[in-house]
């Protein structure tokens, strides 16, 4: 090597060690060859090399991950946000991840392989989701949030009222998601709530609308229905959960839900109350053994 070229390695060396982020280096054939730390001094990345992109990240990111870094090579910077979990990045745990965090991931190539530059960015969502932000998405299932939903049925509520219309809403609840989180890690829990919100933005109507409105509940607006359709249009649901399957490590991981009705019932009624009254169903449905649905007194 000449005497340039290893100073603008040594300099290269000293400006990666100032960054927070860490910077993994991969070769060719996308294994980590070298590395630096950054802020994150829980990670050992000692325990990472040698091994590929593919066996560092879990499998929820790989195919992603895989894309970006052949986007990388032909145009250049690219960026990939991602959940990673402990449990299902068993290399990255081994390393020193004890908690979730969200990472943007910078990849650029470089010669005959890729930089990959992670930076932290859980406090930033963190402070997003306390603020409320502007989104209008989970950013976990993408379904839209609760903050979008009111909007939405404080308008079709006011709409069916002035022309003597129906509607009707849906709380859906799986059934003891922290249990199944203990029992087979965090990942069964976002892979239930993310396959579930995927198959019912697949059969829904276009008119109908789903939003995820807490850690482990959706709900799914139904214009134009009553309750006896409301209560079948339950039936349907709790039989997709049934027929769900979720695999963690090759293992299947059984689940139902709960749900809870409510329909419009005159002109006194709100958007508000009604979502009240589907919570309060929902309840004694989860309260009576769960896997079944409740709904507005006939």
């Amino acid at each position: 090597m000449s005497e340039d070229n290893s100073l603008a390695v040594t300099q290269l060396d000293a400006l990666i060690s100032t960054l927070e982020e860490s910077v993994l280096f991969l070769n060719g054939e996308a294994k980590v060859s070298s590395y630096s730390v950054g802020a994150n001094h829980w990670l050992n990345p000692m325990i990472l090399l040698g091994h590929s992109a593919n066996e560092v990240f879990p499998e929820t990111v790989v195919a992603s991950l895989n894309t970006v870094l052949d986007k990388a090579a032909t145009d250049g910077v690219q960026q990939l946000e991602q959940l990673v979990r402990p449990d299902s990045a068993p290399l990255l745990k081994e390393a020193g991840l004890k908690e979730a965090l969200w990472l943007r991931l910078i990849i650029a190539p470089s010669g005959d392989g890729w930089v990959l530059v992670a930076r932290d960015v859980s406090e930033q969502k963190r402070l997003s989701r306390r603020s409320g932000g502007q989104s209008q998405r989970d950013i976990l299932t993408g379904a839209y949030n609760r903050r979008t939903l009111m909007p939405v049925i404080e308008q079709a509520v006011a709409q069916a009222q002035r022309y003597d219309w129906i509607c009707s809403i849906l709380v859906i609840d799986v059934d003891g998601l922290a249990a199944i989180n203990n029992k087979y890690g965090w990942d069964a829990g976002d892979q239930i709530l993310q396959q579930m919100v995927r198959t019912l933005d697949a059969t829904k109507r276009t008119a109908d609308f789903l939003a995820r409105i807490s850690d482990d509940k959706l709900a799914l607006f139904l214009p134009e229905t009553n309750r006896e359709q409301a209560l079948l249009a339950s039936e349907r649901v709790l039989k997709i959960a049934r027929d769900m399957v979720i695999e963690v490590d090759s293992a299947a991981v059984p689940f139902t839900v709960s749900i809870g009705a409510a329909t419009l019932s005159g002109v006194e009624d709100t958007a508000a109350r009604m979502l009240d009254r589907a919570e309060d169903n929902l309840a004694v449905a989860s309260q009576s053994g769960g896997n079944r649905a409740e709904g507005d007194e006939a």
